[in-house]
């Protein structure tokens, strides 16, 4: 049996485009999450359509999820010890946003 980190799911956006990401990232939506279909064949690789999701937004969205299945990032303190964002988040996560 496959495991979600081998399993690929691909995330339609919009306009139609497609995007093939492991499972364990594609999971990290809720949404998504809820409409996969557990029962489905394992040979077959699902397709999620995003009707409401540009393809620029997804491609952001899976680029997060894939670098925070990797690397999470840490915890915020509060209150902020400052208001520069490569010190309080990992520098990835600084210039991502």
């Amino acid at each position: 049996m496959e495991t979600d980190s081998e399993t690929s799911i691909n995330l339609m956006s919009k306009e139609g485009d497609a995007f093939t990401v492991p499972a364990n990232v594609a999971k990290m939506s809720e949404l998504v999450k809820s409409m996969i279909d557990e029962e489905e064949d394992d040979d077959s690789t699902p397709e999620i359509p995003l009707p409401n999701v540009k393809a620029t937004v997804l491609k952001k969205v899976i680029e997060f999820c894939t670098h925070y299945s990797t690397e999470p990032m840490d915890e915020i303190e509060k209150p902020l010890k400052s208001s520069t964002m490569k010190q309080v988040v990992q520098e990835w996560y600084a210039e991502y946003v």
